[in-house]
């Protein structure tokens, strides 16, 4: 008993099977899982030897039941996103550290983190900054993505543009030929910007969501649904993953 209370631990802020998680490493027999109050902190303790890879794929596999955990617990009405120090932005599926500045403007990735400037420390402000730099990588990574999926489809849209959407990843307008994508896109992982333009490029030839354009997904994308649902489950997660709620 007195071994066990004097071990060391250390707790680290990671992202695991897509969940925000406080991972401790302690000298314990094995992985133990616990979703904590007041607002559904995961915590993740583990035998200190125990690859990371590993402690993953267990947690991945308590993936219905940690969502099905957390959706138990209220939002942290005591914390205000104000997209400063200690707090998260998301970026392609991981969580990176913000670094404030006042200054010029714009967005610098580091190895520490995200330097995030704005002209004041104003949250709008911040916040501006940080949406105009996911629109930048929407627009950069979907003009990368464009020319594979059209050869593949034979589809090509007359336009695509990248803008904030409060309720949709992607819309296409059909008769126009265009395509717009969400530019909170850049938060996921990049199989999602994927799927969505696929999903709109496809909406160019099949305008409904009939039989026709579910098997032309399945064709060209075959783990579409796989991917649909991570989408929709870390977009519930992300209202939570800017702050680290410390036990």
């Amino acid at each position: 008993m007195g071994e066990r209370g004097s071990a060391k631990s250390s707790g680290e802020h990671v992202a695991l099977a897509g969940f925000p998680v406080l991972l401790v490493r302690r000298r314990v027999r094995r992985v133990t899982i616990a979703v904590l109050p007041p607002f559904g902190q995961v915590r993740v303790t583990a035998p200190t030897g125990t690859a990371l890879s590993e402690i993953e794929r267990i947690v991945s596999g308590k993936r219905a039941w940690l969502e099905g955990k957390i959706a138990t617990f209220p939002a942290d009405p005591g914390r205000e996103r104000r997209y400063g120090e200690g707090e998260y932005a998301l970026l392609w599926g991981r969580r990176v550290p913000l670094l404030p500045r006042i200054g010029a403007p714009g967005v610098s990735l580091v190895p520490e983190g995200m330097i995030l400037s704005a002209r004041s420390d104003e949250p709008k402000k911040r916040e501006a900054v940080l949406l105009a730099f996911y629109r930048k990588e929407v627009q950069t990574e979907a003009a990368k993505l464009l020319p594979f999926l059209s050869a593949m489809t034979g589809l090509s849209p007359s336009g695509v543009t990248v803008r904030k959407m409060a309720r949709r990843w992607g819309t296409c307008y059909h008769r126009e030929g265009t395509v717009h994508l969400s530019l909170t896109l850049a938060e996921y992982p990049p199989e999602c910007l994927s799927y969505v333009l696929l999903h709109e490029l496809l909406h160019l030839r099949y305008p409904d969501h009939g039989r026709e354009f579910h098997a032309a997904l399945d064709r060209y994308m075959p783990d579409n649904r796989a991917v649909a649902a991570d989408l929709n489950r870390l977009h519930r997660l992300s209202a939570g993953a800017w702050t680290d709620h410390e036990q």
